[in-house]
Formats: C-alpha cells, sequence, structure tokens
C-alpha cells in the first residue's frame, strides 16, 4: 500500500494528475494485457515465476481472475489452477457437480475456490441453518479435527437427505478437505485482488512512477532493488547513478530523452552504504540555496561533521562527484580541500554574506585537482558493487557475454519454469557463492552454487560425479558458462549441472585470449611473463587482466601471440 500510495504522489508531483485508487476502471485493457504477457515484478502477490507461469496461462481479463489465483495458489487449493485456467479459455469445460451450485460457483466456473464456497455448500446441498453455518466455519477456520469429523457426518447425512447419493456427499467432501487447511475466505481475497489490480494498474498505465515507488521502497533490501533494476532495464526506463546536484532521499524521476516515456528514474542519497540521514539532511538543506558549483564548493557549504570523510569518500567512490572531475583525483585531494574548508569556516560568517545571493555560483570556489589516472571500469563497476550492493551502471561481464552471446542460450532473467522446465540451457555468469556439502551416501563432495548475471541470479546443484570433475570452477568471483537441465522446486528454479567452462576458456577459443595477473603476484614474475609474452609472438590478441583492490584492470597486449606457445609457460610460473 505504501508503494502505492508513493506512486500515486509521483504522478500528482511530475504529471499534475490525480489518481483517485479507489475509482480505477476495472477494466483496463493496457494492464490484463501487461499481466497476461507475465510482466508481473512489482505486482502485490502477482511476483514470483511459479504465479507468474499461472497468470501467463490464465490471461486474466477481470478482478475476479486475480482474487481466485490469490485464493488458489497455497498447498492444497493449488492443484484447482489449471482446471480453472482451463475452463476459463475454454468455457465447454464449465460444469457443476449439482445445478444448485452454479448459484454461487458461476464467478469460479463450478470450481471450489473461497472457504465461503464450503458454507454454501453446507447451506444449498446439506440444508444447513445460518446458526449451523455459523458453527462450520469456525470449525473450518480453526482447523479443530474432531469438530472437523462431527462436521462430516452432518454434512454427508444432511446431503442425501437433500437429494444427493452417500457417494457424491463424500466425493464432494474430499474436495473441501485443501480448503480446511489453506482456504482463503472471499473478503480476503477480494481486498488482495483488489490492491493486485491498482499495483497493476499503475505499473502498466504510469510505469516510470511505479517503478520509482518500487526502488525507494525497497532501497534497504538489496535483492530486492537488483531484480527491480533489472525490471526497470527490461522496460527500457533508465536508471541514473547518484548526483550530488540531482539525486533526492529516495530516487527521483528525471527528464532524459533516452529513456521510457522521456524520463528516467535518478539514484537516491538514502541507498548508498556509509550516507545516512543527517548527511542527506544537511546535503538537501544547502541545496535549497542553489546547486554545488564545484567539490570545493560542497564541501564549504555543507556540515563536515554531518558530511563527514567516511560519508564523503562513499559519495565520490560511487560517482555522485563525477560533474566535477574524476574520482581518484577528488579522493586525492579530499583531505586537503576539506581542511581548507573547515579553516575557512573558523571564520565567522565568511561565507554568511553570500547566503541567497544570485551570485554565489560566481564567487563560488573551484576545484585544484591533481592530475590522477581516473579508476577503470572494473575498479568504478566494484566500487558501485560495494556501496550499493549491485552493479548499476553495468554488470562486469557484459564485455564477456557479449563476446560469446551465440553461446548463451539466456540471460538468468528469461529463464521461465513454465516453459523451460526440464530443457537443456546455457547461461553466463560469476560465481557470487558456494557451499560445498558431503553426501550420507558414499560420503563424496558436492555443491550448492548461486550464479549471477546482469540480469539476475539462479541456484545450481552441482551433483558429485560433476564436481569431482570441476571443483576448480567454484571460487567466488569466477565468470563462467555453465551448461545444464533446468529444475523446478518448491517454487524456485535451479539449474542441475552437466557441464562448466570458465568464460576465459571460451575467449581462448575466440581469436581473444585472456591472460587474469592475480593480485599480489611479484614483479619478478611479471617480468618474465613479459619475457614469455616477447617471445610467443603470433596472431592471437591477447588482454591482461591484472587484479587489484578495486576489481580488475583490462590491458590490450600492442602485439598478437602464439598462446598455446606460452599458455604453458605462464601457468606454470603462476601456479
Amino acid at each position: 500500500l505504501s508503494i502505492l500510495g508513493a506512486a500515486r504522489d509521483i504522478v500528482k508531483k511530475t504529471r499534475g494528475e490525480k489518481v483517485d485508487l479507489d475509482k480505477l476502471p476495472l477494466d483496463d485493457k493496457k494492464t490484463y494485457v501487461m499481466l497476461g504477457r507475465g510482466d508481473t515484478m512489482g505486482v502485490f502477490q502477482m511476483g514470483g515465476s511459479g504465479m507468474t507461469r499461472y497468470i501467463k496461462e490464465l490471461k486474466p481479463t477481470r478482478v475476479e481472475d486475480l482474487m481466485a489465483m490469490v485464493a488458489l495458489f497455497r498447498p492444497g487449493p493449488l492443484a484447482v489452477i489449471p482446471e480453472y485456467i482451463a475452463r476459463k479459455n475454454n468455457p465447454k469445460l464449465i460444469k457443476y457437480l449439482d445445478p444448485r451450485m452454479k448459484k454461487f460457483l458461476d464467478k469460479s466456473y463450478g470450481l471450489l475456490v473461497y472457504q465461503d464456497d464450503l458454507l454454501f455448500c453446507a447451506l444449498e446441498l446439506a440444508g444447513y441453518t445460518w446458526e449451523e453455518i455459523d458453527k462450520f466455519r469456525k470449525a473450518v477456520g480453526k482447523k479443530i479435527p474432531a469438530e472437523m469429523a462431527a462436521q462430516k457426518e452432518k454434512f454427508i447425512k444432511g446431503v442425501v437427505e437433500h437429494g444427493q447419493t452417500q457417494g457424491f456427499a463424500e466425493t464432494l467432501w474430499k474436495l473441501f478437505e485443501p480448503f480446511q487447511a489453506y482456504g482463503f475466505n472471499k473478503a480476503h481475497a477480494a481486498s488482495y485482488g483488489i490492491v493486485a489490480y491498482q499495483t497493476a494498474y499503475m505499473k502498466a498505465n504510469y510505469p516510470v512512477e511505479f517503478m520509482c515507488a518500487l526502488l525507494t521502497a525497497e532501497a534497504s533490501d538489496t535483492d530486492k532493488i537488483t531484480l527491480a533494476v533489472a525490471e526497470c532495464k527490461r522496460m527500457k526506463i533508465k536508471i541514473l547513478p547518484p548526483d550530488i546536484n540531482e539525486s533526492d532521499v529516495g530516487f527521483a524521476i528525471v527528464d532524459d530523452e533516452t529513456s521510457l516515456d522521456k524520463r528516467a528514474i535518478r539514484f537516491g542519497l538514502s541507498a548508498i552504504k556509509n550516507v545516512g540521514r543527517a548527511a542527506i539532511e544537511a546535503i538537501l538543506t544547502n541545496r535549497k540555496d542553489g546547486k554545488f558549483a564545484s567539490f570545493t564548493d560542497f564541501c564549504r557549504r555543507t556540515d563536515g561533521q554531518k558530511v563527514n570523510k567516511k560519508v564523503l569518500e562513499s559519495l565520490v567512490k560511487v560517482g555522485a562527484f563525477d560533474i566535477f572531475g574524476n574520482r581518484a583525483a577528488l579522493l586525492a585531494a579530499m583531505d586537503e580541500i576539506r581542511q581548507k574548508m573547515q579553516q575557512k569556516k573558523g571564520s565567522e560568517g565568511q561565507f554568511g554574506l553570500f547566503e541567497g545571493d544570485e551570485n554565489v555560483k560566481k564567487t563560488a570556489p573551484v576545484d585544484n585537482l591533481p592530475e590522477v589516472s581516473d579508476f577503470s571500469r572494473e575498479e568504478k563497476l566494484n566500487l558501485e558493487r560495494q556501496l550499493l550492493g549491485f552493479y548499476l551502471t553495468e554488470h562486469p561481464l557484459t564485455q564477456y557475454l557479449e563476446k560469446i552471446g551465440g553461446q548463451v542460450s539466456h540471460k538468468i532473467l528469461e529463464l521461465l519454469p513454465g516453459e523451460l522446465v526440464g530443457q537443456k540451457v546455457k547461461i553466463g555468469g560469476v560465481v557470487s557463492s558456494c557451499r560445498i556439502v558431503v553426501t550420507k551416501n558414499g560420503g563424496r563432495e558436492m555443491a550448492f552454487v548461486t550464479l549471477e548475471d546482469d540480469t539476475g541470479t539462479i541456484e545450481m546443484v552441482v551433483f558429485p560425479s560433476i564436481f569431482e570433475k570441476t571443483k576448480n570452477y567454484w571460487s567466488a568471483g569466477e565468470p563462467l558458462i555453465v551448461e545444464g537441465k533446468l529444475d523446478f522446486r518448491d517454487e524456485a528454479l535451479s539449474l542441475i549441472v552437466e557441464d562448466v567452462k570458465g568464460i576465459n576458456e571460451k575467449l581462448q577459443e575466440a581469436d581473444e585470449v585472456i591472460l587474469r595477473i592475480p593480485k599480489g603476484t611479484d614483479s619478478k614474475k611479471l617480468v618474465q611473463i613479459n619475457q614469455i609474452l616477447q617471445n610467443s609472438r603470433g596472431d592471437q590478441t591477447l588482454v591482461i587482466l591484472v587484479e587489484n583492490g578495486f576489481g580488475e584492470k583490462r590491458i590490450k597486449l600492442p602485439y598478437g601471440v602464439s598462446w598455446p606457445r606460452a599458455q604453458a609457460q605462464i601457468s606454470l610460473l603462476l601456479a
């Protein structure tokens, strides 16, 4: 509900339109088309791979469909969903176990969906009075075995007395059993269904505003915000990195010609690690007097205790000050600039004369930054990961995956359980975690691995026979190409691994060769590697990846090499 309210407020602020959530048209075609495509991320109760699969098959056209899915998508009643979908898509399949049931099951195509349906069966088919119905409701709701046994006997007897057979009565009671444990009452399902429709409506009709509200609400949950950012990219909504002159507390909408609806979402300050409320309030309060004209101007105007060194470092590293210079130079000059500005602040009222002055930008101090090479692309991406919890600008695998795109069958986000379970797929990604266990039978090692690409994550199972041959591949941070069969259990996708190769191995099969130099390799070995490469000239392009504290530096060798000749010597040297 907070996301809905925030999305409504953003629409009013950015478009000047007033959206009354209680008066939305319930027949909006755009909303149902979006749901039918399976675009359910962020939609209340409709997200998740299992529900999404059913929603795509169902192709909902009314709120009652959403209500039914909310009620049925739980243990027990879940088995009714395929029949509900079949009857909706083919009205000829609709039937009623007893003609009297049409009176209360017409909206659900003749199927028991809600706990209320049980009560109406007792009322219409077994001759219960309203007082007896209330006792039946309490017995069902509280799941009291002894009371349910007594109700079963009474119900079956009543059904027979009112014109049906013993067999019919017992069959109907069996249909009740899943609902006795997990049944949703209709009022509850209606409330959930309406909220589901409202969130879907806002996403379909005001996509940028809705995703902005969703990102702000999930700012403290790295996994959820990663999914939301991936969804924005899929929707062609541009997510811009933090900017000291544009970012708000939460995510904010800014003009951008290259984004959906010509508007992008600017990253919020509250989602940056080490940047707390006091610092953000200090920044935004000072920005009311005008945008910051330089890094020095920022340090001069903000409270150095609230916006302390740790906060400032985080803002610089994540790119919030990129408009004033490269990050490495800003960090190198930071201590000196802060010290100078603090000394100037010591003279009371030194800058008070400029408050509210329209010429403040003209007199604002300029930056005197050292000539320092900026961080590499890999270093910047790793800083994003450290301070935001995920890669925002792009994923470090992007350049690799582009080169081997023909060898990867799917992105992780594209793996849909309804279509691909049991099929063989090939994905590329980075190992984010690996848990090795020993089997009870045989005492052999196997592993549960989480693989991450630029769209999401997936759990992988590496059984002993495969793990024995591939155990050197599963280190955290290792980029891999993994082949296996897709599995779907406990409402979650996983990949049963059949084969794996390092992305660098795949690149070596192509024209470009990758040589990774581990962090801490001593200078003597580097000289030896250089000599080996000089003596192994050939036609293949070599790219050297040098690991450092911020990630990897990419260096393209200015001459070609004969890699098979050099590889064995270098591998032995680095072993």
